[in-house]
């Protein structure tokens, strides 16, 4: 029997293989290779799963290569993606083992026959269309050879008894918020740089134009390609084989259409099926039996994931019956189209990747169900959302909050199809029953865009009582981001709308009387607004439901304030604060206690305010309301600043502006300049302070100045207290500069000004540890003195001064006379001009 020179070890210099060259070198998997080898170490089968083009090949491969000299006859790599014929399995593998047919023997005892006295790694590439077939001969092969190991790449395990599974993750890739967050500066260019996805592209780039690296223009465009193809290493080197003729900008505007974009000339030894992204997830899906085909392609309407149950709900019946549901799933699982989330808490998740998903719902297209799985898909997530509503009302609200997060996908899914195809009233029901998550979790200019986009389209066979409410949300979600005119007419509508249908429905009048009330106070008619609050109240007592006459009084507390009504403030919140106590609203609660800390705050009760303050961001924390936590961190910032903390307000100012920051938020980040002004007087910088008070209210206006009566009064006050230190000259001229600032430049003034104070304030702190002799020797060194000079003015021996400096630098912690003048200067013992 012949054998294979590349095996035979006395006919070699050393180990060898039949490994195609250009698969051995794989960039951005270090890791994954790692892994791998540590599991061939443990097993003697290992089975490379995943979906077409995610780079089982390419890992199979690079492993073989790292691992070729601890195989005494080295690694046969055997490529199954031409056969077609079962019955050539065996055929195929001795041809690449150089084995021939012997007459009446069967191919695959004449296997076992070469191998069973050969230690070799045998890499079996792309068994998932040939997998019974492959698992008998591997079977067979383990079992008669005791030193043949097998690494086999599939869309599905072997199944056989042994086998370990390593199921290839796609390529590492940047996150979303990295993008949106962050200035692209060479600390993030590095960053970006390490994701496994992004190295890929741009070697793969560099290799077809060599000058291609990441910059700050084109580095948002290469991460948004990597992020938009799931980290698919076909997908990636596809698309990085345009970049001699498109930039990445122009690469990354044409995956809409990724299926016929990402095409490839080549033909190398891969092999010409995987030219094309389509063509690699083909290959997979022809594979598939008709039911399994069926529920892959109405899987696709699922954006995000979902549950057994909501797959039941919307996937079963008109050729898949409940009963099959599960097999079915777990064979789209096994086969890699699928990913199961099996270790979450409560139910597990499946999801596919995206480039999948899309492949899937350009299939639904095909068979015509498109419409009729769609429909199925809204009104399971209508009923859903209609059902989670009011449990966002009790104790457990932080649970239903963080599963309404976690269905985004699908409820942007539900809205898209209700307006594509005209079920606007089902929409609508969806975008109110969502009011309370658009609010507590910051979606409220989204939330303010579908109802504007579903209120356009709404004919006269919605139902009155579904526009009255949708109006009326759509009223008060347009009031948190100045859209004052929309505001006002909605709420307008609403409230015409509700008076002529008369008070069948009271609840959804006194919503809309409470946007009415919002848009009066809006344009600045407080009255007016707590004329329709007092209204709304009345109504809402007639209705017997505790929780909502305790939603309402409190809300409307901050209107009694505004008109200086305190005892009226007291009294509703008084009475309305134990309801939603009693109710267990997380949420309603911590604003209830904002307003309480707001009242207090206005009465000069600076103790009181910390407390409901304190009460209030501890529950926003828990529900992740981050964009009212910021208000509560600022307002709190305020009362700590009355009972001289400055510190903790600091801390607290800096934590709000984050937020502010990362969310976006202009009027929030302009209010938060409020608080830095504050800060800056109280740490005795008054011109610092006077600049971004006028700098607050250019940028955010009226509305963050005055809007909130405890708001109101601290920017007065601070406004008193810089005009009166500086001298009204003074004081103008640095007003004059903070209105000119951009948002950007005084939020960097800000926190720059808050960092000198904090700087300071720790120099300040260390004068106490110095003696009245051991300062004024400081004094001297801050101004350039010698040891020498500061004995001859002091009158006292240079010794006793070396002394002095070595006692300053021990108790300062200071290592150099440098330090000691850096710090002179920031506590305030010397002039920085001297």
């Amino acid at each position: 029997m012949a054998i294979p020179p590349f095996a035979h070890r006395e006919e070699t210099s050393g180990m060898s293989s039949n490994l195609p060259i250009q698969l051995t070198r794989f960039i951005g998997r270090e890791q994954e290779i790692g892994y791998v080898r540590q599991q061939l170490a443990q097993t003697r089968l290992l089975t490379l799963t995943g979906p077409g083009g995610c780079g089982k090949t390419r890992l199979a491969a690079a492993v073989a290569a790292q691992v070729l000299d601890a195989y005494q006859d080295g690694v046969v790599w055997v490529d199954l993606a031409s056969v077609t014929d079962a019955s050539l399995v065996a055929q195929t593998v001795a041809k690449a083992l150089g084995v021939v047919e012997q007459t009446g023997r069967s191919m695959s005892a004449v296997l076992a026959d070469f191998l069973v006295e050969r230690h070799l790694l045998l890499l079996l590439d792309n068994c998932e269309h040939l997998i019974a077939a492959c698992a008998r001969l591997v079977s067979g092969l383990l079992s008669a050879c005791p030193d043949l190991q097998v690494l086999a790449t599939s869309r599905e395990p072997l199944a056989l008894a042994g086998e370990h599974v390593y199921p290839v993750p796609a390529l590492s890739v940047p996150s979303a918020n990295l993008l949106t967050e962050n200035a692209m500066t060479p600390d993030v260019l590095e960053a970006l740089s390490r994701y496994e996805a992004v190295t890929l592209f741009l070697d793969r780039a560099r290799a077809i134009v060599p000058g291609f690296i990441l910059t700050a223009e084109n580095a948002r465009a290469v991460a948004d390609i990597c992020i938009r193809l799931d980290g698919m290493p076909l997908a990636l080197e596809l698309a990085a084989a345009r970049a001699n003729v498109l930039t990445a900008g122009q690469i990354a505007a044409r995956l809409g259409d990724r299926f016929t974009f990402l095409k490839s000339d080549r033909r190398d030894a891969i092999g010409g099926r995987l030219q094309t992204l389509q063509a690699a997830i083909d290959w997979s899906y022809d594979l598939l039996t008709p039911p399994e085909q069926m529920l892959f392609r109405r899987l696709s309407v699922f954006a995000g994931g979902c549950s057994l149950a909501t797959a039941e709900a919307v996937c079963t019946g008109d050729g898949i019956e409940g009963e099959q549901l599960l097999a079915l799933l777990s064979s789209l699982v096994n086969k890699s189209l699928v990913a199961a989330e099996t270790l979450r808490a409560g139910e597990a998740r499946y999801t596919m990747l995206e480039t999948i998903r899309q492949y899937a719902e350009e299939k639904l297209e095909g068979p015509g169900e498109k419409p009729a799985i769609r429909d199925r898909h809204l009104h399971c997530f209508l009923e859903l959302v209609e059902e989670t509503e009011p449990k966002l009302q009790g104790e457990f609200q932080q649970l239903w909050l963080n599963w309404l997060e976690g269905e985004v996908g699908n409820i942007r899914a539900a809205l898209s199809w209700a307006l594509q195809n005209g079920r606007i009233e089902a929409g609508l029901r969806i975008a109110t029953a969502l009011y309370q998550f658009w609010t507590i979790r910051a979606y409220r200019e989204e939330g303010l865009r579908w109802f504007e986009r579903l209120l356009a389209q709404a004919g006269d066979d919605i139902s009155p009582v579904v526009r009255l409410n949708a109006l009326s949300f759509a009223s008060l979600l347009a009031s948190f981001h100045g859209h004052t005119a929309l505001q006002r007419e909605y709420a307008d509508e609403a409230v015409t709308l509700g008076e002529t249908a008369g008070r069948e429905d009271k609840q959804a009048l006194v919503t809309a009387l409470g946007a009415q009330a919002f848009a009066a106070r809006k344009a600045g008619d407080a009255a007016t607004a707590f004329s329709l609050a007092r209204r709304a109240i009345e109504l809402v007592r007639e209705l017997d439901d505790p929780y909502q006459l305790g939603l309402t009084l409190t809300i409307y507390s901050f209107l009694a304030m505004s008109l200086g009504e305190y005892d009226q403030a007291h009294a509703m919140l008084d009475e309305g604060l134990p309801l939603l106590r009693a109710a267990g609203s997380p949420y309603r609660i911590a604003m209830a206690l904002n307003f309480k800390g707001d009242l207090a705050r206005c009465e000069q009760d600076y103790a009181t305010a910390v407390a409901a303050y304190d009460e209030s961001i501890a529950l926003l924390r828990d529900v992740e309301a981050d964009r009212d936590l910021a208000s509560a961190l600022h307002n709190q910032g305020h009362a700590c600043l009355h009972l001289g903390e400055v510190g903790r307000a600091r801390a607290l100012f800096n934590e709000s502006m984050a937020i502010q920051q990362k969310q976006q938020n202009t009027m929030g980040m302009a209010e938060c300049l409020l608080g830095f002004a504050a800060l800056a007087i109280s740490d005795q910088v008054p011109r610092a302070g006077a600049r971004l008070l006028a700098a607050a209210e250019a940028i955010g206006g009226s509305q963050v100045t005055s809007e909130w009566a405890a708001t109101r009064l601290a920017y007065e006050h601070y406004l008193q207290r810089a005009r009166a230190t500086l001298g009204e000259a003074t004081f103008l001229e640095e007003q004059a500069v903070g209105e000119g600032l951009s948002l950007e430049a005084a939020v960097a003034f800000a926190l720059e000004t808050a960092a000198k104070g904090a700087a300071a304030t720790a120099a300040r702190s260390k004068l106490d540890e110095l003696t009245p002799r051991q300062r004024e020797v400081a004094i001297l060194v801050a101004k350039a003195k010698s040891n020498d000079e500061i004995a001859q003015q002091l009158v006292v021996s240079k010794r006793t001064v070396e002394t002095h400096v070595s006692h300053i630098l021990s108790k300062l912690g200071f290592g150099s006379r440098a330090q000691i003048v850096r710090w002179a200067i920031e506590s305030g013992l010397v002039e920085s001009s001297e």
